[in-house]
This record gives structure tokens, C-alpha cells and sequence, in this order.
């Protein structure tokens, strides 16, 4: 497995740019610009339920719904199946 691929692994699963640089001898800088842009997943638990909300982000591209995880409460959401 190349450094590159072996980055790309590490941050999907969570890993720090930091960590990451550390651990291939990549650069931090590098390692943002090509393994920044893995979107993290909004998962409903047990504890958790997912709702949208609006979000400013000062210009179109960054605007919009945002996912926001949120407390569950049993009475209104009910229980995760």
C-alpha cells in the first residue's frame, strides 16, 4: 500500500492530519490537501437522533442544511429500532 493510500485509510477512519503526517513522513500541509475533503457521517444511535438545521456559511456554496446530532428523547423520537 503506498504513503497516499495508507493516508487516505487513516483519515476515513478518524485519524489526525497530525498523526497521520507523523506516522507516513508526509508533510501535514500535503496530507490536508488531499485527504481533506473525507466527509464525516451523521449516524442516529441510541443516545442520538439527527435532525437538519439551517446554516449560514457567509456565501452560496457554503450555505444550507447542515446535519446536527441532537439528543434523543424517547417521548418524541422514540426508540432507535
Amino acid at each position: 500500500m503506498k504513503r497516499q493510500e495508507r493516508a487516505r485509510a487513516m483519515r476515513a477512519a478518524g485519524t489526525s492530519f497530525d498523526r497521520i503526517a507523523e506516522q507516513t513522513g508526509l508533510s501535514v500541509g500535503y496530507i490536508r490537501n488531499f485527504c481533506g475533503d473525507v466527509e464525516r457521517v451523521v449516524k442516529e444511535t441510541a443516545a442520538t437522533v439527527v435532525r437538519y438545521g439551517a446554516h449560514n456559511g457567509g456565501c452560496s456554496s457554503l450555505s444550507g442544511m447542515q446535519p446536527i446530532s441532537m439528543p434523543r428523547i424517547t417521548t418524541l423520537h422514540g426508540v432507535l429500532a
